[in-house]
């Protein structure tokens, strides 16, 4: 009995070694841009669907959540353009570990919308928004850097990538970053405990080499 308690020790000894190995090496692991070249942080970035075509949707862009509102700052909820020609805002990526150049699997990090028109008093930082009366946790901006409900990473998925809530430093707590259409048609990012939103990341560029920024003229936040 001694010997096989000894055996079993040994072998959740190994187990646990091989699992903590694999954790570390998936999060040393970059995450890579549509080029195939390692997402920086704090660079531009859009984050566009995986898969591109009619009725997939383009880009993510901030809207109200109050469809009736004239107050266009009132509930910025994050959605995905409706045109699959649109790459939305983009965004920067900041780990909450500074040190680092790159952005990696599975890491704590903030993201930020970074664009020049932006006319509310909110910051552009995304957060996790629970509403009791809606009973749905929106992805939404307002947020601050590095705080809990701003804390998200990004996971693989297939050849694609995946966002996710992740309000602890450890992967175990993460909440799939999910897409709901609402009932005005609006692509919502919501949390999810069963659907992802597979993603990938183009890195942006000025308008002389892309016509995919937002134009002065167009108002502050298209529509979806």
């Amino acid at each position: 009995m001694k010997m096989l308690l000894t055996l079993c020790f040994t072998t959740l000894t190994v187990l646990s070694t091989v699992l903590t190995a694999a954790s570390a090496a998936v999060a040393n692991q970059a995450v890579l841009d549509t080029a195939g070249h390692p997402v920086q942080s704090n660079v531009q970035y859009y984050i566009i669907p995986a898969k591109i075509g009619t009725g997939r949707g383009g880009g993510l862009i901030p809207s109200s959540r109050d469809a009736n509102t004239q107050d266009s700052c009132l509930n910025l909820d994050i959605v995905q353009s409706s045109s699959p020609f649109f790459s939305g805002l983009p965004v920067t990526f900041s780990p909450l570990n500074t040190k680092t150049k790159l952005v990696h699997l599975s890491n704590s990090l903030s993201l930020e919308f970074d664009s020049s028109v932006w006319l509310c008093p909110e910051s552009k930082v995304w957060r996790i928004d629970h509403s009791v009366q809606l009973r749905k946790s929106f992805v939404s901006i307002g947020g601050e850097k590095g705080k809990r409900n701003s804390l998200f990473q990004i996971q693989g998925d297939g050849d694609a990538y995946k966002l996710m809530y992740c309000p602890f430093v450890s992967s175990v707590t993460c909440i799939n970053v999910g897409l709901e259409i609402d009932d005005h048609g609006a692509r919502r990012l919501v949390l999810s405990n069963d659907k992802s939103f597979a993603v990938k990341f183009q890195r942006a560029y000025d308008d002389s080499n892309s016509n995919c920024h937002l134009k002065p003229r167009w108002r502050m936040f298209p529509l979806f």
